[in-house]
């Protein structure tokens, strides 16, 4: 029993680990990186999502798009085995599919950003438990990947030794 408590533990604090830079504002999750260029922070941001199984189906270039002098990219995100588990829970899932991560420059700093998926639960399928712990499942993962690319160019104030 003792060794399933500390096992439970230890995954907790895992996928927890570098919660601090995240923060949340009018239904999206966001990082502010002040160190490293857009490329780099692009590059590293690609590698978590791939690392965490992730696919890009599809990147956005805003800024070519609307001919901005600042770098600007969308990435249009899905997860096979996601995908699967939610057609399950919800039959409709293809109207809001893909996941979105935004990733921008503002000044000097890149700026990562995802939105809030659990709350599609409360507007699609209202009542629907299951399919609501399965977007909040998605939606910490995708807040992992957040944390995960700022730890490379950030320190944890709550892990001094890093």
């Amino acid at each position: 029993m003792w060794k399933l408590v500390l096992s439970f533990i230890f995954l907790f604090s895992l996928s927890y680990s570098y919660e601090d830079f995240v923060q949340y504002e009018k239904g999206y999750y966001y990082v502010e990186i002040k160190k490293g260029s857009f490329e780099n922070v692009n590059s590293k941001l690609l590698e978590e999502i791939k690392a965490h199984q992730w696919d890009v189906i599809h990147t956005i270039n805003v800024d070519k798009t609307v001919k901005m002098k600042s770098f600007y990219k969308t990435h249009l995100l899905c997860k096979a085995k996601y995908l699967r588990e939610g057609v399950q829970r919800f039959k409709a899932i293809g109207v809001i599919i893909p996941c979105k991560m935004a990733i921008f420059t503002d000044g000097n700093t890149v700026k990562i950003m995802v939105e809030d998926v659990s709350e599609y639960g409360k507007i699609y399928a209202p009542g629907n438990r299951e399919f609501e712990k399965f977007l909040i499942k998605v939606r910490d993962e995708l807040i992992d990947i957040l944390n995960r690319t700022a730890s490379r160019f950030m320190k944890s104030k709550y892990t001094p030794y890093e």
